[in-house]
């Protein structure tokens, strides 16, 4: 198994700790909060490292290829669902906001799947767009963790909102185009 592997797998490890510290966050044990964002920022760091590696020592596998965006997916997908349902928190996300973030990935998957299934290879490639949400939905979640002050969280949750729309847009844009194009062929 390769680093780049071992540094993801790590990263998958590190969602059900994160998910049970901020569940054990209360006002009277700060502590919690603060290992949550250790542990998060530790997890966001660790996507830089194991891409780095995978590309620049050429670990690149098809294993790697599913566990990066699935990591990825959980831990920030976990971190909206738990930051929604902690009310100690001085910004907790909305309700709603998970439920917005994990049914444009839940589209985003299927679609992937569907398209694999019935007309080959997904031809998708990341898209700045893409790397922009993940960026500012990490950011979103260590603002929220570090209680920054609610006007400046909840300006940064409309960015993200904005933005997971968008880059839901363009990979949806790719999909349909992948399908006509393997349709006209």
């Amino acid at each position: 198994m390769t680093l780049a592997n071992r540094i993801t797998i790590g990263r998958l490890v590190l969602v059900p700790v994160f998910a049970v510290l901020i569940m054990s966050y209360t006002r009277e044990q700060p502590w919690f909060r603060i290992a949550a964002l250790a542990t998060f920022g530790v997890a966001a760091i660790s996507d830089g490292i194991d891409g780095f590696v995978a590309r620049a020592y050429n670990q690149k596998t098809k294993l790697g290829a599913v566990l990066d965006p699935l990591a990825d997916k959980l831990l920030v997908n976990t971190a909206f669902v738990f930051l929604a349902v902690n009310g100690e928190l001085r910004t907790p996300i909305p309700a709603w906001f998970p439920v917005l973030i994990l049914s444009r990935d839940a589209i985003i998957v299927i679609g992937a799947y569907l398209i694999n299934e019935y007309y080959g290879p997904v031809r998708a490639s990341p898209h700045i767009a893409g790397k922009l949400t993940t960026a500012l939905q990490m950011s979103l979640i260590i603002s929220v963790l570090l209680e920054l002050h609610p006007r400046f969280v909840n300006g940064l949750l409309f960015a993200t909102l904005a933005i997971s729309i968008v880059s839901f847009a363009v990979y949806l844009y790719a999909g349909v185009k992948q399908v006509g194009n393997e349709d006209q062929a």
